[in-house]
C-alpha cells in the first residue's frame, strides 16, 4: 500500500498565551466604565464626517479606540476562566512537549534576550530562516491514560505552577528542514498519513505568540499531525496595527515560494490550510498569485479561514479564481463575539469576514460556521478561539480526520436569512 502523507497548514493570529500581545496592568476602572469609554469614542469617530477621515484628528480617535478596546479586553482576561488543567499540591499536572518547526522572514534578535524572543519584529534583509522549536504547556482536556499525536511527549510535575513556555529554536537550512518531515514520517505506522499543521498568524502576534499557538492547535485537534508555524514580523503592539498591514504584502511574496514547495512536496499527499485573523489576508493573496503564476499545487485539499481580518470586497473578487484550489472545500469560522475584529472595524469603518456581529459572510461553495455561542470574549479578545476551543477542535477533526461533511459534523443550522451557515452549538 502507498503511504500517505497529509500536510495541515494553518494561518491564524495568537493571543495571550496563544495568540495576542499579553495584558499589562489592568485599569483599576469598572468594566462598564471602560466600555462606556470605548463607545464614547465609537460614536465620536461614526460622527465624523467623511472627508475629515483623512485628517490626524481622526487618527487620534482611531487609536484611542484601540487602547480602550485593549484595556476593556485586558479587564474581561481578569475574569477568564481557569485553564482546564489540575493543579495544586501533591496533585500531578500533565504537561504536553511539542516540536514546532518554523520558518520565519523575521530578522533575529542580537543578542536575544531569551529564547522566546530569538526572532523580533524586524523584517530579514533577504530569505528566511527555518528552524524546530520545543514548546512546552499544560495538557489542557486531557484524559488520563489517553494516546498523545505523534511527536507529542507527555510528562508529569507534582505542584507545578509552570505555563507555557519556549525553548531555544534549533537553526536549519531547507534541506534539513525538509529532513525533519522525512523524520516525522519515518516514525508513522505505514499506512499513516503524514500531517503537518503549519499555522500562519495575525495581527499583534510576537514570533513566542506564533510558534505557542501552533503547539496548542496541534494538541487541541488530537490527530496525529507535526506543527509548522510560519511567522511574519507582526510588531505585536495594538497601535502597530497599520504597520502590521503593511508587512502582509512583502511577507506574501517572502513566503510564497517556500509554501508552494510545500504545497507541491513529493512526499505529501494532502495539505490543509487553516488561516487564522490578518493571516487570511497572507493566505488569499498567496493562492492568488499561485493561481496566477499556474504554480503546482496539488496537494492543497483543504483551507479553513479563522476569525478572517480580511475586506470581504478583496475575498470576493479573488473567490472566482481561488474558489476551487482546494479539492475537498473551504470553512469559514466566524464569531459575533470577537473584539480583535473590532480593532479592523475601527481602522476600516467596515467589519472584516470573520465579524458576525452585523451579517454572517458566506460564499458558496465554500461553508461557514458560527462560533459565537463557544467563543465569548473573555480570553484572547474573543479571537483565539481556533487555537483555544475544545469545540472548534473537535470540528476541526471531525472535518479533516473523519472526513465529515458540515451537514454531518453535530452543527445547528443558522437562521439569519438570507445567509445560509451553520453553527456550532454550546455544551449544554
Amino acid at each position: 500500500m502507498r503511504i500517505r502523507f497529509a500536510l495541515v497548514v494553518v494561518a491564524l493570529a495568537s493571543f495571550g498565551a496563544a495568540a495576542f500581545a499579553e495584558c499589562g496592568a489592568v485599569s483599576p476602572e469598572a468594566l462598564d466604565t471602560l466600555e462606556a469609554k470605548l463607545a464614547q469614542t465609537q460614536s465620536a469617530m461614526a460622527a465624523t464626517p467623511e472627508a475629515d477621515r483623512d485628517k490626524p484628528g481622526y487618527r487620534v480617535l482611531q487609536e484611542r479606540a484601540l487602547l480602550e478596546l485593549e484595556q476593556v479586553q485586558c479587564k474581561r482576561e481578569a475574569t477568564a476562566p481557569t485553564e482546564a488543567v489540575k493543579r495544586g499540591p501533591g496533585v500531578a499536572t500533565t504537561f504536553a512537549t511539542i516540536p514546532v518547526l518554523f520558518v520565519t522572514d523575521r530578522a533575529p534578535v542580537e543578542p536575544p534576550p531569551d529564547a522566546a524572543g530569538f526572532f523580533g519584529a524586524q523584517r530579514r534583509t533577504t530569505g528566511v530562516a527555518y528552524g524546530r522549536v520545543m514548546v512546552r504547556m499544560p495538557a489542557e482536556n486531557y484524559v488520563a491514560g489517553a494516546a498523545a499525536p505523534k511527536g507529542i511527549t507527555l510528562s508529569t510535575e507534582e505542584g507545578s505552577s509552570a505555563g507555557i513556555s519556549v525553548a531555544m529554536p534549533q537553526l536549519m537550512d531547507a534541506d534539513a528542514f525538509s529532513a525533519e518531515i522525512a523524520k516525522y514520517k519515518s516514525g508513522l505506522p505505514t499506512s499513516a498519513p503524514v500531517r503537518v499543521l503549519l499555522f500562519v498568524h495575525g495581527f499583534n502576534v510576537s514570533y513566542k505568540d506564533s510558534v505557542q499557538a501552533a503547539a496548542r492547535l496541534a494538541w487541541g485537534v488530537r490527530f496525529d499531525a507535526l506543527p509548522i508555524a510560519i511567522s511574519w514580523p507582526s510588531q505585536a503592539k495594538v497601535l502597530r496595527y497599520w504597520q502590521d498591514e503593511q508587512s502582509i504584502e512583502p511577507s506574501t511574496e517572502r513566503l510564497r515560494p517556500i509554501v508552494q514547495k510545500v504545497l507541491s512536496h513529493p512526499q505529501i499527499d494532502e495539505v490543509i490550510v487553516v488561516a487564522h485573523s490578518m493571516g487570511t489576508r497572507l493566505t488569499t493573496r498567496l493562492l492568488s498569485q499561485l493561481d496566477l503564476a499556474k504554480a503546482s499545487i496539488p496537494k492543497l485539499t483543504r483551507v479553513a479561514f479563522a476569525a478572517a481580518d480580511l475586506n470581504e470586497e478583496e475575498i470576493n473578487e479573488l473567490w472566482p479564481r481561488i474558489q476551487s484550489l482546494p479539492k475537498k472545500g473551504w470553512t469559514f469560522y466566524t464569531s459575533g463575539n470577537d473584539y480583535a475584529l473590532l480593532a479592523s472595524d475601527i481602522v476600516h469603518a467596515r467589519p472584516p469576514v470573520g465579524d458576525s456581529r452585523d451579517r454572517v459572510f458566506t460564499a458558496k461553495p465554500g461553508d461557514t460556521v458560527d462560533a459565537s455561542a463557544i467563543a465569548p470574549a473573555l480570553k484572547g479578545y474573543g479571537h483565539s478561539y481556533v487555537v483555544d476551543n475544545p469545540q472548534l477542535h473537535v470540528d476541526l477533526r471531525r472535518w479533516v480526520f473523519d472526513g465529515l461533511a458540515v451537514a454531518d459534523r453535530g452543527l445547528k443550522a443558522g437562521d439569519r436569512p438570507p445567509a445560509e451557515f451553520w453553527v456550532l452549538p454550546k455544551k449544554p
